[in-house]
Formats: structure tokens, C-alpha cells, sequence
């Protein structure tokens, strides 16, 4: 049963301390908004049913984001401008 991403995440208690983030095998779906998530800098968002990584723009310090992994999800296509 799928699961919405935003909903998922808005579960998340103290963002701002949050480094690394495992989202992973919740066959989330949609949209969220990370800007709350000031220090992440990991996100393995593994084995979901994700069609695009376009939430990523919502974070506010993406300057801090070393590692991100998206593998097993419906990702078509990228844009990393």
C-alpha cells in the first residue's frame, strides 16, 4: 500500500537535527517539502515508488548534501540544473 511522502515525513520530529534520512522501503509516492531539514546530508530514499527527485529543491542548505540514493524507485528522468 502506497504512502505519501509528505505525510511520512511530516511524522519526522526535529528536523533541523536530522543528518542522515532513511526513507527507504515505504513505497512512498509524491511530493514533500524538505525545507525543514537544515543539516541533512544524507537521504537514502531506497525501494519507493518516487517518480522524480525534484523535492530535493526544497531543501534549504543543499550545499550540505553529500549522499543521496534513489535506487529501486520510478525515476524517468533527472535534472540536475
Amino acid at each position: 500500500m502506497s504512502q505519501d511522502f509528505q505525510q511520512h515525513i511530516n511524522n519526522k520530529t526535529n528536523k533541523d537535527k536530522i543528518r542522515y534520512l532513511d526513507i527507504s522501503n515505504n513505497d512512498l509516492t509524491g511530493e514533500a517539502n524538505l525545507k525543514d531539514f537544515t543539516n541533512l546530508k544524507s537521504l537514502n530514499a531506497y525501494n519507493n515508488k518516487l517518480e522524480n527527485m525534484d523535492f530535493l529543491n526544497s531543501l534549504t542548505n543543499k550545499d550540505k548534501l553529500q549522499s543521496i540514493n534513489f535506487f529501486g524507485n520510478q525515476v524517468k528522468e533527472i535534472d540536475l540544473a
